[in-house]
């Protein structure tokens, strides 16, 4: 593996893992695409080409920690936004694999306290976020801001805003609903008994063998090796997602981890048998290219899963080629553009 470290700090460093320390790390085919990239958006972070779940080229730039003048490294993590949604779906079908969910089954079978409206609609369709379920609990964040520093879970918001009439039917429209996954949550942690933390590490994280993931702790936010997260301007830009929204965001990794998940997840029996693999990956909303808890395009003739995350300052997405076993992650905590994120990992497809 490369890791190449140009405008590292505003100077030019290289490295080869592979090479000599006398030998610098060859010019990769990405590598004219990334930098103007870089030059063009004050990037920080990195950008990672792996195949077989493994990187083979790794670009880092600038700090992790500015008060600390701490750079990014390969170790850094950074929070991942609604990467976490994939996440949830991941274990979602672990527990469907072995028969104690079906992706059918209306959302009041685990939930029973649901109104009957929102009780009657299936699971599958809160995890296309296409339920009709309106999310009464971002408005309610609106409203009252302190809401984010409450510490109740998810079982909690269910009793306080789980009645009411659908907006819609569900699978008339795409609705990108928080409270879909506030529903889901709260649906994991009763069939299972656990924390909804607990149910992700034993379901996900440890089978996949993720090192350099887990969650933010809400009360402090103090995790070790998570990169800040500043505004274009330079001050932080940091803001706690509550217990029960962890689910939809909450969630923070390294690059290496999200190659492995991809490659796992995606390739392999791992993780899900092959029939539940293809429900991951078959898309429910076509006008959004949404399957479960993420996207699946169709580029230049390839099948991509397209996960992208969006969270106070950081900016994420792991787009993973389906069949040819080839991964683009890029991770970044400089508040920039997610279209130009978009647009730059579709340059880096074919280079992969």
């Amino acid at each position: 593996m490369s890791i190449d470290r140009r405008f590292f700090l505003g100077g030019v460093l290289s490295s080869a893992l592979a090479a000599g320390p006398s030998r610098a790390a060859p010019v990769h085919p990405a590598d004219l695409v990334i930098d103007r990239f870089a030059r063009e958006n004050g990037f920080a972070g990195s950008v990672s080409l792996a195949r077989h779940g493994r990187i083979t080229h790794q670009r880092l730039f600038g700090l992790a920690d500015r008060a600390a003048h701490r750079p990014v490294t390969p170790a850094t993590t950074f929070r991942i936004g609604s990467i976490s949604k994939w996440f949830t779906a991941l274990a979602v079908l672990r527990l469907v694999d072995r028969g104690r969910m079906a992706l059918s089954a209306p959302i009041g079978t685990y939930l029973p306290t649901l109104d009957a409206a929102y009780a009657a609609v299936p699971l599958e369709h809160l995890l296309a976020n296409d339920s009709g379920i309106p999310d009464r609990v971002t408005q309610a964040i609106k409203d009252d801001p302190a809401l984010r520093d409450s510490r109740d879970g998810s079982a909690a918001m269910v009793t306080r805003f789980g009645d009411g009439p659908l907006a819609f039917s569900p699978g008339a429209r795409f609705d990108y609903s928080f409270f879909n996954w506030v529903l889901i949550h709260a649906a994991l942690e009763r069939v299972t008994g656990k924390p909804f933390e607990q149910v992700l590490g034993g379901e996900v994280f440890r089978p996949l063998g993720l090192s350099r993931t887990g969650f933010v702790d809400t009360r402090s936010g103090d995790v070790p090796g998570l990169a800040g997260a500043y505004a274009p301007g330079g001050q932080p830009k940091e803001v706690r997602v509550p217990p029960f929204g962890g689910a939809s965001g909450n969630i923070h990794a390294g690059a290496g981890d999200l190659a492995r998940a991809a490659h796992l997840a995606f390739e392999t029996g791992r993780l899900l048998r092959p029939a539940t693999r293809a429900e991951l990956l078959r898309v429910r909303v076509p006008s959004e290219n949404y399957a479960l808890g993420g996207r699946v395009r169709t580029i230049a003739g390839r099948r991509v899963a397209w996960e992208t995350g969006k969270v106070q300052a950081y900016r994420t997405h792991l787009a993973h080629v389906v069949g040819e076993d080839r991964t683009i992650v890029l991770l970044n905590n400089t508040d920039i553009s997610q279209d130009a994120i978009g647009a730059l990992v579709e340059q880096l497809l074919p280079l992969a």
